[in-house]
């Protein structure tokens, strides 16, 4: 039976895939985030406060998180049902 140490396992690319899967998941948010994370039309100056931005990311949070769904039913509602 042969035994490996800890430094022989293969990881991969120099150990990077989790590197890409952190990076694909904070870009997925990011995507959604600039699409879905803003206040309701029409914005007032008050719901850009940092007291009021708890409200605006709950309301949201769906939307940021679910955005290839949501971008689906927007293109749908707004240029008809194919």
């Amino acid at each position: 039976m042969l035994v490996h140490g800890a430094g022989q396992f293969d990881l991969g690319m120099d150990g990077r895939r989790m590197d890409t899967l952190v990076i694909g998941a904070l870009a997925y948010l990011a995507i959604g985030a600039a699409f879905f994370a803003h206040p309701a039309s029409p914005a007032q100056p008050e719901d850009f406060d940092w007291r009021n931005q708890i409200d605006v990311f709950r309301a949201t949070l769906p939307d940021v998180l679910a955005w290839p769904v949501a971008l689906w039913r927007f293109g749908r509602d707004c240029f008809g049902q194919d």
